[in-house]
């Protein structure tokens, strides 16, 4: 599978859920998204991988929610010099688990900053093909959030309209309309009024960027997943989003 097949792979069902984990405003700084049966077998590595974006975090992590291979996966990080805390507020890694949709081939990729960053175009991609051969297709999504440190939220100036990966649309937070943009599934629809934005309408199958709350803050977005789109508000301190 070469890039754009990656990249098509993560932006379709059943992998819409990690990027609707992507679109709220977590604020976090990297997020490592991870479809494995057996994530333990992988997340050193992947880890480890990523010591170049958090050299200046803490060692400490914990998890969020029961996680089935919660024991291993605590072991093994703790082999590699990482400490198990309690309390959430206390961890710079936090792990969580989900269940897909649907099973699909073990993968992972890296969100930056708003940026999808394939690192299986580095060291990782032997990794990436080991996974894929030789372990099964799993329903298993581990989620790994490195918290970031204090963010000031600054109200949006205008709204991006970006699709298959490009910036196709600016507007104004000022203007009050309704703007639709065909994708190739069809139509989306932004509303944009009282200086907020958010999807009134879309032809993508479940609906789910309906369901995202109007986004005002700079570097807020909402992600449509099937219909390769995204919207994010801009401002004088917002995030470069690239998706795609």
């Amino acid at each position: 599978m070469d890039r754009r097949d990656f990249f098509k792979t993560m932006l379709v069902t059943p992998l819409f859920t990690p990027l609707l984990l992507a679109s709220k405003t977590t604020k976090n700084e990297l997020e490592l998204y991870i479809i494995a049966g057996h994530p333990e077998l992988f997340i050193s590595s992947l880890l480890k991988e990523l010591e170049k974006y958090t050299d200046d975090y803490g060692r400490n992590f914990t998890f969020l929610n029961p996680h089935p291979q919660e024991g291993e996966m605590e072991r093994i990080l703790s082999q590699k010099g990482w400490r198990y805390v309690h309390k959430p507020i206390q961890a710079d890694l936090t792990l969580s688990f989900s269940h897909l949709r649907h099973k699909a081939l073990p993968s992972f990729t890296l969100v930056r900053e708003g940026r999808i960053w394939d690192i299986r175009s580095r060291k990782l991609y032997s990794l990436w093909k080991k996974m894929n051969k030789s372990h099964n297709p799993s329903s298993c999504l581990t989620i790994a959030s490195f918290k970031n440190r204090q963010i000031k939220s600054f109200a949006g100036e205008s709204v991006s309209i970006y699709m298959e990966g490009r910036k196709i649309k600016t507007i104004s937070l000022k203007e009050n309309l309704a703007r639709s943009f065909r994708t190739k599934r069809g139509t989306i629809t932004a509303m944009i009024k009282d200086g907020k934005a958010w999807i009134s309408d879309s032809s993508c199958p479940h609906k789910i960027c309906l369901y995202s709350p109007p986004v005002s803050l700079a570097g807020e977005r909402i992600i449509c997943a099937p219909n390769h789109f995204l919207l994010e508000v801009q401002g004088s301190h917002s995030i470069d989003t690239i998706i795609g």
